[in-house]
C-alpha cells in the first residue's frame, strides 16, 4: 500500500527580512514617524535649528555609533560584521559564547570615523573552529558597546 504525503509550507515573510533597527522621530505636530536607520538620510529638516547646541545634537543623532546585523546569518564558516563609528576612536570587536566567556578577540585599535567591516572565519583566538551554536559579537567604542546576536550552523 502505497502512501503519499503532501506537505504544504506557508513562509511569512516578514520572517525573511533581517532585522531592522528603527528610530522614532517626533514631527513637529506632535506626531511619530518610523525610519529605519538604515534609511536615515531620508529624514528631511523643515525648520532651522535655533542655536549651535542643536545643530550638534541633529549632527550626533544622524552620525551615531551604530552597530548592524551580521550577514549571512546563520553562517558557515564566516560571517562579516559591521560597524559605524562618528568619530575617531578606539574600537574592540570581540565574540562571546552563550556562557559570556570571551572567544575571540576580532579587532582591537583606533579608527578615524566611518564604516568597517571585519570577518569571523568561526575560530577561537588558539585557532580552533568552535562549536555550531549561539554566539555574541560586541563592539566597544570610546567607553560605548553594542550587543548582537549570531547564529553557527555546520
Amino acid at each position: 500500500m502505497n502512501k503519499t504525503f503532501l506537505f504544504f509550507f506557508w513562509v511569512i515573510p516578514k520572517l525573511l527580512i533581517a532585522q531592522t533597527d528603527t528610530m522614532f522621530v517626533e514631527m513637529a505636530n506632535g506626531s511619530t514617524q518610523a525610519y529605519a536607520v538604515t534609511a536615515i538620510n531620508q529624514i528631511t529638516f523643515s525648520q532651522t535649528p535655533t542655536s549651535v547646541k542643536e545643530l550638534e545634537q541633529m549632527h550626533n543623532i544622524l552620525r551615531s555609533f551604530t552597530l548592524r546585523q551580521n550577514y549571512p546569518n546563520p553562517f558557515n564558516p564566516t560571517t562579516t560584521i559591521e560597524y559605524e563609528i562618528p568619530h575617531a576612536g578606539n574600537v574592540d570587536v570581540s565574540i562571546f559564547d552563550i556562557q559570556g566567556r570571551k572567544v575571540r578577540e576580532l579587532e582591537k585599535t583606533a579608527h578615524n570615523a566611518g564604516s568597517y567591516k571585519v570577518v569571523w572565519d568561526s575560530r577561537n583566538d588558539v585557532g580552533r573552529i568552535v562549536a555550531s551554536g549561539t554566539y555574541f559579537y560586541r563592539v566597544q567604542f570610546n567607553g560605548s558597546q553594542l550587543v548582537n546576536k549570531l547564529l553557527l550552523l555546520k
